[in-house]
């Protein structure tokens, strides 16, 4: 039997557990306690590193500073400006941001080696801002280094390939460099980046002209005008191609579509565009402003010249600037004020002539006819004996009722410029307002010497010739003025009429063709003009070709729903092309509008037709 052990009293069972480790060596100790340091330390250390590196940077960049340039003739506004932001680049740790104030600053007026050595500082310093590089490039195109332009508007496209006005300059650069594949690729990039875009699709128009593609030429003229109309450019081109393939219809309009749209303007660049904030470069901003003002963009161009105004007050060229802008947009109050201001501003510095003769323009449009007197003659006391103010103060004296003293002064204007296209204009409208024709014609004449497309001597000269019955003379200063000016609606209908008037000569001679033809091409000018659609309708009618005068009729009738005579020939066409519901309709009305305005021979006529059907 075995022998029961007995378990020692006061001890409780447990699980067992593993025997207490040894203690580790002291040496292994001290190895975790120095990499414990060293991990601890690890983030001073690098802070430190860091705050070395940009100490460093900082003191390179501030070290590279460009030197103060000389400023002799600028504002010293700007002067001051410079010297402050130098100042504190030089004091501060906000080094960066001092030297991008600097380099836009010297950028935007026109201090080029400065503005080069910033950017250039900027770029070694945050080399992934791809605006310093592009700042660059513009300083190289500015000085027609193309090798040094191409290299910073690769690598601006390479940190920020999103920029769309650098790969726009790049595929630009190309293009006239002889690159036209990679050039293709930069335009199709930017089209991708900006859908629709008229000035990559531009480009392609461009490229396709120049390998001889004119179909694909013409396929991306079209498609840009269908999404850009207002882009003039593009009209112009596509003018050119019309022409050349024979379309003088189409090519004249063209043209006026792109006078209508206004002039060129560069693409957007946003970078460049936020350097003029900097600009204290008062020919500069002149200059700006009247780009803004040329392309359309009146309120840019107004604060651009209250800038320089601001800038110089005592300069004369940014008030007839901006009074030039106002008379534009038809606020000649503000275009009085903004002179009448200027001349105790001005001291000893003297105006142009355009300061006064605007002036004198300004009260004419107010209705003030002697104080554009005086303004004219103002200019003469204190600027001299110009012949726009001769000019000015004969047309101020002619709305004063004073014709014989504006004529001598029209003709003391032409003594100093003989064939100036305004004044001898505005001397032949006085000289006819008093019956002296010769005269008159006279000046009209010596008003094309040196502007043959002058427009309001040429609509003048086709109205006398029309008047006088003189029509094949007309037409030698009616085609002119419409070529040259398309976007006149005086020159369209004045062509357009001697068109219908030549047509109507032509028919009654029997030459139907010829007629015809001249209906046709007053229409091609004008298709609003309801009497070409009626004498186009009637002649179809006479000739049998019943359906081919529908259109013309229907257009007539659409322009002249109350005329009997186009209801009674629309009518009748309809009749004889068995459209019997819609001759009986306007037969009907025919009849009714020729018995309300005492017409009875065509109200007759309209009955016995409605009786045939």
């Amino acid at each position: 039997m075995a022998q029961k052990v007995k378990r020692p009293k006061n001890i409780t069972a447990t699980p067992s557990a593993p025997a207490p480790a040894a203690p580790r060596p002291k040496k292994h100790r001290r190895g975790w306690l120095l990499v414990g340091l060293i991990l601890g330390l690890a983030p001073l250390v690098t802070s430190a590193v860091f705050a070395w590196r940009q100490h460093t940077l900082i003191r390179r960049v501030q070290a590279g500073l460009p030197v103060l340039p000389d400023q002799t003739g600028r504002p010293a506004v700007l002067g001051e400006l410079l010297a402050q932001v130098q100042t504190k680049a030089k004091a501060s740790d906000h080094v960066i941001e001092n030297v991008i104030e600097l380099g836009r600053l010297y950028h935007a007026n026109n201090f080029n080696r400065e503005a080069a050595t910033c950017w250039r500082l900027l770029h070694t310093a945050q080399p992934r801002e791809a605006r310093w590089i592009y700042y660059l490039a513009d300083l190289s195109r500015t000085a027609s280094d193309y090798s040094a332009l191409t290299a910073y508007l690769e690598e601006t496209i390479a940190v920020a390939p999103d920029y769309t006005p650098a790969r726009l300059q790049l595929a630009n650069l190309q293009f006239k460099s002889g690159e036209l594949d990679r050039a293709e690729r930069n335009y199709q990039q930017r089209l991708t980046q900006l859908p629709h875009d008229p000035y990559a699709r531009l480009g392609l128009v461009r490229l396709a002209l120049q390998r001889a593609q004119r179909p694909e030429a013409r396929t991306q003229l079209e498609l840009l005008l269908k999404y850009t109309p207002e882009f003039s450019t593009g009209h112009n081109l596509y003018a050119e191609l019309l022409a050349a393939d024979g379309d003088a219809a189409g090519a004249r309009r063209q043209r006026w579509l792109g006078r209508e749209t206004g002039r060129f303007r560069e693409a957007e660049d946003r970078w460049l565009d936020e350097l003029q904030a900097w600009c204290y470069d008062y020919d500069r901003l002149c200059v700006l402003g009247t780009i803004e003002h040329q392309t359309e963009h009146a309120d840019r161009a107004q604060a651009i010249f209250e800038r320089a105004i601001k800038l110089k007050p005592s300069e004369p060229a940014g008030y007839e600037l901006l009074a030039v802008l106002y008379l534009k947009r038809n606020e000649a109050a503000r275009a009085r004020d903004i002179l009448e201001q200027a001349l105790p501003r001005l001291g000893t510095r003297k105006p142009s002539p355009l300061f006064f003769v605007n002036l004198s323009h300004a009260y004419r449009e107010l209705k003030q006819p002697e104080e554009a007197v005086r303004a004219a003659r103002q200019g003469l006391a204190l600027v001299g004996d110009e012949f726009e103010l001769h000019d000015a103060l004969g047309v101020a004296l002619a709305n004063l009722g004073q014709p014989e003293a504006a004529i001598d002064e029209w003709h003391t204007a032409l003594t100093r410029n003989p064939n100036d296209a305004n004044a001898n204009f505005n001397l032949a409208q006085c000289l006819l307002s008093l019956g002296r024709l010769d005269e008159a014609l006279a000046a009209l004449d010596r008003s094309l010497i040196l502007q043959p497309t002058f427009p309001q001597t040429l609509q003048l000269r086709g109205r006398l010739e029309m008047d006088a019955g003189h029509w094949e003379l007309a037409e030698s200063y009616l085609q002119p003025l419409y070529d040259s000016h398309p976007e006149m609606p005086e020159a369209r209908q004045l062509l357009a009429s001697w068109h219908r008037h030549m047509g109507t000569t032509a028919e009654a001679k029997r030459d139907l063709s010829k007629a015809e033809q001249h209906y046709r091409a007053g229409l091609a000018i004008a298709p609003s003009y309801a009497e070409l659609h009626l004498s186009l309708g009637a002649l179809c009618l006479m000739q049998t070709r019943f359906s081919e005068s529908l259109e013309p009729l229907e257009a007539y009738h659409r322009l002249q729903p109350t005329n009997a005579q186009g209801c009674l020939f629309l009518g009748q066409a309809y009749a004889i092309l068995a459209r019997r519901e819609e001759a009986r309709k306007i037969l009907t009305e025919g009849a009714q509008l020729a018995e309300r305005s005492g017409n009875p021979t065509t109200a007759q006529h309209c009955r016995e037709l409605l009786q045939q059907l």
